[in-house]
């Protein structure tokens, strides 16, 4: 498809997660792309904040939207890095310096539109047609009512949305997952495009179901999107193309690497000005003592006030040394994990154990992805507070009586993950926010004025 009347560009990002590596290449494919087209809209469909990396943690997330600005997006949505990954006053002033409109519809402040969201926008092309442009993101209903944020359901929100408009063309930024987006594209006869993001898939040639069309580009910028759309003089689309380009076939320029380590080396310098604490030595977190995960596991109970915790060795990185930055801190806890305090009964306790022991044994060796995890591998469990002696578990050296209640703490993981349904089943969960695992080892560090 050649540029001429009536054609409309969309090119969009999603899930960059802080790979900046990729970013380069993608400003450029973004440039490129737009040149010698009259009408061009570029999106970005949310988490492409992601606190792994060493200058989106030092600036929390401003670096990015710097970033996002020399885009020139038309329009963003969040994802639940964003969403979660930022206490809720940070996530209230990332977009302050943004030169694009942030499009979202079912996050709301106390009831209200956040100032830094609009619902909708609207945009018209050269050649007169209407676009009404939509944004959702993922609801996490056990989240982000402690966040501060009431979350709504997407679903009805959209179909609001669609019912009230009357754009001649409807595009959906969903930070949804692809379930939500070939549900919606059966559902909604108005729904025009769908750009995807949030479960990583990738539509390299598109896809479309009724007369709904879908883009998604993968993830960390491994991939960027491209569509074409050619309109009659009634708006109708009569030609399509939707490609999603691998950045491997792009070429990289010189300067290209120094840009990506320089922005490395600029997070680390934010994050090495920051010390921590003068411990009395440097922690191992080895076999069998696990030094570091117990140390991490008891300043995780002594800032809850829980006497239990279970932490998996594979949270830890990296050994802590004696000399303790913000920046060994990112390394050794690089996770965008909360804890969660486990109210149980005995008997769930035991059974939550033996399930911890038999799963964590297949898991020790293997590399988990997702859920916030960020570390090499799973690692061996690790508790505190807890024995089992001969099949006799106790609790604070007290023997664990089957209908008593007992709190424990573990990673919020554990209970977003698929691989303990036990635990995930059991008592009730109170997650703890708004803090990551590494910001409560600073905080009690602080607290106790270094140890």
């Amino acid at each position: 498809m050649t540029p001429q009347e009536n054609v409309l560009k969309i090119l969009h990002l999603n899930d960059l997660h802080s790979h900046f590596e990729n970013y380069p290449k993608i400003k450029r494919f973004f440039a490129d792309k737009s040149a010698g087209f009259s009408d061009v809209l570029r999106f970005d469909v949310g988490d492409n904040v992601d606190r792994s990396h060493a200058l989106s943690e030092a600036t929390l997330g401003q670096a990015n939207v710097s970033l996002m600005n020399a885009l020139d997006l038309t329009a963003a949505t969040i994802g639940n890095n964003e969403g979660l990954g930022l206490p809720k006053e940070k996530l209230d002033t990332l977009y302050a310096t943004a030169n694009f409109d942030v499009v979202l519809a079912n996050l709301k402040d106390q009831g209200r539109q956040p100032n830094w969201a609009v619902e909708k926008k609207r945009v018209t092309t050269s050649f007169g047609m209407t676009i009404d442009i939509f944004g959702l993101t993922a609801p996490y209903p056990l989240a982000y009512p402690p966040m501060g944020w009431n979350i709504l359901e997407p679903e009805s929100v959209l179909a609001q949305q669609l019912r009230e408009s009357d754009a001649d063309f409807t595009i959906l930024l969903s930070h949804l997952g692809w379930r939500f987006d070939e549900k919606a594209a059966m559902t909604f006869d108005n729904l025009n495009l769908i750009l995807g993001a949030h479960t990583h898939h990738l539509y390299e040639y598109g896809k479309y179901i009724n007369d709904t069309m879908l883009a998604a580009a993968g993830r960390y910028g491994e991939y960027v999107g491209e569509v074409m759309l050619r309109f009659d003089d009634d708006f109708q689309c009569i030609q399509s193309e939707i490609m999603a380009e691998d950045v491997r076939h792009l070429s990289p320029l010189p300067g290209d690497k120094e840009w990506i380590q320089h922005q490395a080396d600029q997070g680390h310098q934010l994050l090495r000005a920051c010390q921590v604490a003068q411990l009395s030595q440097s922690l191992t977190n080895k076999l069998p003592e696990y030094a570091a995960t117990q140390f991490v596991a008891g300043l995780m109970g002594d800032y809850y006030h829980v006497p239990a915790v279970i932490l998996n060795s594979g949270m830890i990185v990296e050994e802590i040394p004696q000399t303790l930055t913000l920046d060994d801190l990112h390394e050794i806890l690089p996770h965008s994990i909360r804890m969660v305090k486990l109210t149980v009964t005995g008997a769930e306790l035991q059974d939550i154990l033996g399930e911890l022991y038999e799963v964590g044994s297949y898991l020790k060796t293997q590399r988990i992805v997702g859920m916030g995890f960020r570390g090499k591998q799973f690692g061996d469990i690790v508790t505190i507070g807890l024995t089992d002696d001969n099949g006799q578990l106790s609790y604070q050296n007290n023997p664990v009586v089957e209908h008593q209640t007992y709190i424990i703490l573990v990673p919020d993981q554990y209970l977003f993950a698929s691989y303990f349904p036990i635990l995930k089943s059991s008592g009730s969960a109170e997650i703890q926010f708004p803090r990551f695992m590494r910001e409560i080892v600073a905080d009690d560090l602080a607290l106790h004025d270094n140890l």
